[in-house]
């Protein structure tokens, strides 16, 4: 998401587009004569390590709550399937693999829930709600592959076809922190004032106006001016540190730092100007061109 994090569950029209790396998931079907009927999931990261592997008796049984989160999220995942996915006398394995790393925070869950959704023709949107809540963006762009303008009114989500051309992204790069965050806490952590922006006719104006702003500019300098302007604005609304905060660092002349992901901590938005003058902090991130990382 470029422009709109937070603010887009309360109907603020978010700007998002996406990458181009995924994560695929293949299934088999097997005959198991005289076995225990099972589903296999195994997942997979970029370099084709497990990180994950679970079995699941058919028919399917409630999991006990000593679980772990990951095998809970499968097990409710695969429980919402039409009870003909599941073939008596069947057994199946499915298998997924990141093409990113599991700490860039660009979307494990999001292209989970659509590749299954997809297989088990599935509302992805409804799926995202009961697995992990939140908006849904990230779904809607992993099921449409292209720039989306997203917004939600009440309970409904809806998209437009909306794109940044890559002249004007020419200088940017994504710099990756390390660490992912959990978008699902953090959203949690400001629901509060939130809710008192959504109350706040007058700072609710404010937001729309400066991702409005965004999304119409077609300048290299409004749209960086627009994307601090809205990072110091819903900084100072939900009482968030800004990456100059985090860091310790003023902001540059002419110079772009934004958060990207979950707030303060999956990324970095830089520009070629910022890179420059900061280059002592970012040398021990790895980056990638913006322009290489988007799916044009």
């Amino acid at each position: 998401m470029l422009c709109g994090e937070y603010a887009v569950t309360i109907g603020v029209e978010a700007l998002a587009v996406p990458v181009s790396v995924g994560q695929w998931m293949h299934v088999w079907e097997f005959d198991s004569p005289g076995e225990q009927h099972r589903i296999l999931w195994e997942a997979k990261d970029r370099d084709g390590a497990t990180w994950l592997n679970e079995s699941f008796a058919l028919p399917l049984v409630e999991v006990g709550d000593g679980e772990r989160d990951e095998r809970k999220i499968i097990h409710q995942l695969l429980a919402m399937a039409p009870e003909n996915t599941w073939k008596t006398g069947k057994s199946y394995r499915i298998e997924t693999q990141l093409e990113f790393d599991r700490s860039s925070g660009l979307g494990s869950s999001s292209t989970m829930v659509s590749n299954f959704s997809r297989f088990a023709r599935l509302d992805a949107q409804a799926v995202q709600q009961q697995l992990f809540g939140g908006s849904g963006y990230d779904v809607a762009v992993a099921e449409v592959g292209k720039g989306l303008v997203f917004w939600k009114d009440g309970e409904n989500n809806h998209w437009g076809r909306w794109t940044i051309s890559s002249v004007l992204t020419q200088d940017w790069k994504v710099v990756f922190l390390g660490k992912k965050q959990n978008s699902r806490n953090s959203l949690a952590d400001v629901k509060a004032r939130l809710q008192e922006i959504q109350n706040d006719d007058f700072m609710l104006h404010q937001l729309q106006q400066v991702a409005g702003a965004v999304k119409m500019a077609q300048q290299v300098s409004m749209v960086e001016a627009g994307l601090e302007m809205w990072q110091a604005l819903l900084s100072m609304s939900l009482g968030l540190e800004t990456p100059y905060q985090h860091f310790g660092i003023q902001p540059v002349k002419g110079g772009l730092c934004k958060w990207l992901g979950a707030w303060g901590g999956d990324m970095l938005l830089v520009n070629q100007t910022f890179a420059e003058t900061h280059a002592d902090i970012l040398a021990k991130y790895k980056s990638t061109p913006w322009n290489q990382l988007i799916k044009q």
